[in-house]
């Protein structure tokens, strides 16, 4: 066999490597063209992506100007709102509370009776939608500040009794050593928590006393405050208790038609306490009772020591309750509110002056022409916080009365700005006859003159030793008492206080005649606390001795010591009606 020669193996060889490389470039440019292209795809999508993202922003912008535009008119008509429901309805609440101080008719006094629960059902149906819709606006506020439990606690017992269903019902709190003296929290809205929980408990049981209790146990925080309102009522399901909280929601039972309530005042309860960093609950199990809680970390601002109450200082200068003569500039714009407010001037036997508006009461007012201002908010011209303004920038701040804001809106929308202009003290309206006498005499009292200075002209000079429901009550118990009440209105409180003692001193005289040992001593305890509550410090004495059992201490039988008691509330009673 013959040899290939060599020179056309190479020659060979040299054409399949050409080929190859041929291949292998044209590869490489096929190639290097796809990448190209694909690289061209991906900065056009690029490009397509950012001017997408671009709009996208652009309009979630849009979105978000939208909805903070539609929140601050979501604001604006929440205040309008309140404003426009509150003002007819403190005219409505104002006029009828006038005609039942001069009615003497019995039947047309219950009629006024019923159209003022009426009216105060509507009121607090409307400041539910009206704080349920604060919320949904978030345009309710939360405070810190110092919170004296003990002082809010009792303020919401004391005022229970003026509810429909409180006259006759016990409330009893007791607030365990641990929980601090003082704590930082938001009082208005605790106070707003616990008067809604009581509130409730009364609207949906019908007998037995409601149980206040507040503890609190260590918190990283300071402690954790735990407050629970026990009642007797028939109780609640526990496949219900998801439904409680809820927006618009009640409970079917018996006593559901006849609360008349909106469905909101738990939810609310439950929107405080969330935003306030708490929880919320409930405890029920049906024909036992419900037990609704909440807990709340606090801070300690100040601690209970075991002699903080002997430290209390009291201010023992005699004050002053009488108003009768002192100055007052009414600015109000309503009509029926200007009728209401000067009449109720005219009870106090007030001097009172009107201005229509902000503009109107800048030119009457002048130092010293008045003990003190009421401003309304809203007025057309100047309103009430620019009218306020104006007096302060003009004269200097000791020849300036108290200012305060009368207003209808919502209270934490102005509450700022009425501080910033120089407004004294806010009355949210509608104002009750008793609330304005209480604030106006808080602000106008004032010490009495020395017993040197010489009476007046026509002063009754047997007077001054008639005694009064001040005369009787421990000193810091009418002082406290008083910071929530005016004086007719503590009458009022010392009148059901006489009604429903002699019928437990009538009950309890019969249990002793018929050897009900069990009786005498629930009636008793009942007896001391009421006397406890209103600071009748001697009775509280007897009915102790009753409960306890130790009349003989003082030479004297449950019988006799009980006849006493009646007839301690009889003169009492005959104070009250003088």
């Amino acid at each position: 066999m013959s040899e290939i020669p060599e020179e056309f193996v190479s020659r060979k060889r040299y054409r399949r490597e050409r080929l190859a490389r041929t291949e292998a470039e044209s590869l490489l440019e096929s190639k290097s063209r796809e990448l190209f292209e694909a690289n061209k795809a991906l900065s056009e999508h690029s490009s397509r992506l950012e001017l997408a993202v671009q709009e996208r922003t652009e309009e979630l912008q849009r979105a978000l100007e939208r909805a903070e535009a539609a929140s601050t008119a979501r604001s604006r008509f929440v205040a309008t709102m309140s404003h426009e429901i509150r003002t007819p309805l403190g005219g409505l609440l104002g006029m009828i509370d006038l005609l039942t101080l001069d009615e003497q008719d019995p039947n047309k006094l219950e009629l006024l009776n019923y159209a003022k629960a009426a009216g105060n059902a509507l009121s607090r149906i409307v400041n539910d939608v009206l704080d349920f819709s604060k919320m949904e606006a978030g345009v309710f506020v939360f405070e810190e500040e110092h919170v004296d439990i003990r002082a809010l606690v009792e303020s919401v017992r004391i005022l229970s009794n003026s509810h429909e269903k409180g006259a006759n019902r016990t409330i009893i709190a007791k607030i365990d050593s641990s929980v601090p003296k003082l704590f930082l929290g938001d009082a208005t809205r605790i106070r707003q928590v616990i008067s809604n929980l009581v509130s409730n408990a009364l609207r949906y049981s019908t007998e037995g006393p409601i149980t206040l209790r507040a503890s609190a146990t260590p918190h990283e925080k300071g402690v954790l405050l735990r407050v629970e309102i026990e009642d007797q009522g028939i109780g609640i399901p526990e496949e219900k208790f998801t439904s409680l909280f809820k927006d618009f929601s009640q409970i079917a039972n018996p006593l559901t038609s006849a609360a008349q309530g909106t469905g909101l005042g738990l939810a609310i309860c439950k929107r405080i306490i969330d935003g306030i960093g708490g929880n919320i609950g409930v405890e029920s199990c049906p024909g036992a009772g419900s037990t609704f809680w909440f807990e709340l970390p606090v801070a300690v601002v100040s601690a209970m020591q075991s002699d903080d109450v002997e430290q209390d200082i009291q201010d023992t200068s005699p004050i002053a309750t009488n108003i009768a003569g002192k100055r007052v500039l009414i600015a109000e714009d309503n009509i029926i509110n200007q009728k209401l407010l000067l009449t109720y001037a005219a009870r106090m036997n007030l001097q009172a002056e009107l201005a229509e508006n902000g503009h109107i009461a800048l030119e009457k007012f002048a130092p010293g022409k008045y003990d003190l201002i009421l401003m309304d908010v809203a007025m057309p011209e100047m309103d009430g916080l620019e009218a306020t303004r104006r007096i302060r920038d003009t004269w200097p701040a000791q020849s300036i009365p108290p200012i305060f804001a009368l207003t209808a809106h919502v209270m934490d929308a102005i509450e700022e700005e009425a501080r910033l202009v120089g407004i004294d003290r806010i009355l949210s309206k509608p104002i009750p006859f008793a609330e304005l006498q209480s604030a106006l005499e808080k602000a106008l009292s004032r010490p009495l003159p020395d017993s040197t200075e010489a009476a007046p002209a026509k002063a009754d000079p047997a007077a001054s030793t008639k005694p009064t429901l001040l005369d009787w009550m421990a000193p810091e118990v009418a002082e406290k008492l008083l910071e929530f009440f005016s004086h007719d209105g503590l009458d009022d409180l010392a009148l059901k206080f006489v009604s429903d003692t002699t019928s437990r001193l009538d009950k309890l005289v019969a249990a002793d005649s018929a050897g009900d040992d069990e009786e005498v001593r629930v009636q008793a305890h009942s007896v001391k606390g009421a006397c406890l509550a209103l600071g009748f410090e001697e009775m509280a004495d007897w009915a102790s001795q009753i409960e306890h059992r130790k009349t003989h201490l003082a030479n004297a039988s449950v019988s006799e010591t009980a006849h006493k008691l009646s007839a301690k509330v009889a003169e009492l009673e005959t104070i009250l009606r003088r």
